[in-house]
């Protein structure tokens, strides 16, 4: 039977056959890291901007790593799905004391499907309700269908606030998940 750990909790969820781990990303895990958001961002945007100098010269898993050293900071609030191999990403920053908003968040393209972000979602909602936060909210790309689906199906819902994605003319919608009624 697989058990999903969630290591920071220890709360088991029992489903296959292999142990799995939401865990807080730390330092060694920066590789992966920059492999599993540059390519979840190729493939989720670049049938949406149709722009290839973006998807190919400026985004590189080499500068992503390189910014994470850099600043190691920037895995604070992040977890990973790790069975073995980590394949799946999820960070939450505060934007104030009652909001978290996800910043990154990717399956790593070939396990996609497999409920990874769903349970990495779960377990982000897990941790910000522990926490006392009242309300967790993401920007998605109008045109990111798929992307929509999956947060309305996991008990995100559009706000209604809208922002253009500077130089592209494409729009972002806020979605949000409430975990009090008062926000």
């Amino acid at each position: 039977m697989r058990q999903l750990l969630f290591a920071a909790q220890g709360k088991d969820v029992r489903f296959m056959e292999e142990t799995c781990v939401i865990r807080q990303a730390d330092k060694r895990d920066i590789p992966r890291i920059a492999e599993i958001i540059v390519f979840g961002k190729r493939v989720a945007y670049r049938p949406i901007f149709e722009n290839d100098e973006v998807s190919f010269n400026e985004l590189q898993v080499v500068a992503l790593y390189e910014a994470y050293q850099k600043n190691p900071e920037i895995l604070k609030g992040m977890y990973l799905y790790d069975d073995g191999i980590v394949k799946g990403v999820i960070k939450g920053h505060p934007e104030d004391d009652k909001t978290i908003e996800i910043t990154d968040f990717y399956v790593e393209p070939f396990f996609v499907g497999q409920g990874i972000g769903t349970l990495l979602v779960e377990y982000l909602i897990s941790q910000v309700r522990e926490k006392g936060f009242q309300k967790i909210l993401l920007w998605v790309i109008k045109d990111n269908v798929r992307a929509r689906k999956f947060y309305e199906k996991n008990g995100f819902i559009n706000s209604a606030k809208t922002r253009i994605i500077e130089g592209t003319g494409k729009e972002d919608c806020c979605y949000e998940y409430r975990l009090t009624e008062s926000v």
